[in-house]
């Protein structure tokens, strides 16, 4: 069962084992605090982005039936922060901090939600919200554990068993996703992909982080089977002669080559070159007027859809080892967490046991106490009538 102790009045006490309560409370305290710093910079992320680059509406000046987008040198603006001013004492700074949270959220509504893209898409392109629900879950589960292997809290292990088991559950659906991922056809996975990440490229700062960051780490251009010619549907970049912008018929510099051929000199040139950083900048120009083999000298054109699948079926390995991993762990944890409640539930029916005998046998030798006391009080009684 655990450790003894023995006192000097034969009184056994039983521990629960440390083996399996310290590494338990360990474990969980590390993950607790993991998640906690995540949450604070989830938090402090989204509270920036009140000070930080919002997005210009979409500004289309007419000229008949033709509209054309005004001609503006920026695609964002900067966003003044929102301030208020109140009287010493006032707690203006604190309420002021859960407007700017709840502002913050209620203003970026349609991009939390799932109505107009894919379920995949919504959580990377909100990445500090699907961090939040992620380590505000393990935060949840964990806090269970530390604290019912700290306290040695029944209640409070039960329900970290049941959020191990659910973790457990979704492991097992990754592991199981990962398995079917090689067999996945491209027609399937540009289901995934919306013409939104193109379209909204310059008018939305989450849509343009993650094209850049896909273009330039899976080496491709576009995410439709039009490839690189996905381009032309966007306001700034299509071919129609109405389109007045700088940016015609060309495709984004994280299309370019450059970024998987330069080397790290050539970058930190690039750097303090302005005459090079303006050739990168604009090495898109024009493409789409150029052949595909006359583009391919300047930018990738695979698909963006083309290559994730790629990427992916090349490293299912990588991923399922990790899953894998991950399983074991929390098999670990659950096996630990469940001999640690075992434990205490028996300590508790022991203890139980032992204290209602002691209360039992108390009574039992209060009631002969009282026995004794009444037959000699009698005695007396009757030795002083007897004088």
């Amino acid at each position: 069962m655990g450790r003894r102790q023995k006192w000097d009045d034969s009184t056994i006490i039983i521990d629960v084992n440390p083996l399996h309560r310290v590494p338990l409370v360990i474990v969980n305290a590390v993950v607790f605090t993991f998640c906690s710093i995540v949450v604070l910079a989830c938090e402090l992320r989204r509270s920036r982005r009140l000070t930080g680059l919002a997005p210009l509406p979409q500004e289309m000046s007419s000229d008949g039936d033709n509209q054309q987008p005004a001609a503006r040198t920026s695609p964002y603006h900067y966003r003044e922060p929102r301030t208020f001013t109140g009287k010493p004492g006032d707690d203006v700074d604190e309420w002021l901090s859960h407007y700017q949270r709840v502002y913050s959220f209620v203003e970026r509504y349609d991009d939390i939600t799932f109505r107009h893209r894919s379920l995949v898409i919504s959580f990377v392109v909100n990445t500090e919200v699907s961090a939040l629900v992620a380590s505000g879950m393990l935060h949840l589960v964990s806090f269970m554990g530390l604290m019912g292997a700290l306290r040695e809290n029944v209640c409070l292990l039960r329900w970290y068993l049941w959020g191990i088991c659910l973790l457990l559950l979704l492991d097992l659906v990754f592991i199981t996703s990962c398995f079917v991922l090689p067999f996945i056809s491209t027609g399937s996975a540009q289901s995934v992909f919306s013409i939104d990440l193109i379209v909204s490229y310059r008018d939305n700062p989450d849509y343009a982080r993650l094209v850049d960051y896909t273009q330039q780490s899976f080496e491709c251009c576009g995410v439709t089977e039009a490839r690189y010619r996905d381009w032309d549907q966007n306001i700034y970049f299509n071919c129609s002669t109405s389109n007045p912008s700088s940016e015609r018929c060309s495709v984004p510099s994280s299309c370019c080559r450059h970024y998987a051929t330069a080397s790290h000199d050539a970058e930190v040139k690039a750097e303090n070159d302005l005459e090079v950083r303006l050739k990168r900048r604009f090495c898109g120009r024009g493409v789409l007027n150029l052949t595909e083999q006359e583009a391919w000298k300047k930018i990738f054109t695979r698909g963006c859809v083309d290559a994730c699948v790629s990427y992916i079926r090349s490293n299912v390995s990588l991923m399922i080892g990790v899953a894998l991993v991950v399983f074991a762990v929390l098999s670990l944890l659950r096996t630990m967490a469940f001999t640690v409640h075992d434990e205490i539930v028996s300590l508790t029916h022991l203890y139980s046991k032992y204290y209602r005998n002691k209360a039992r046998g108390y009574r039992k030798s209060l009631k002969r106490m009282q026995a004794l006391q009444a037959e000699a009080a009698a005695k007396n009684l009757v030795v002083k009538r007897m004088q």
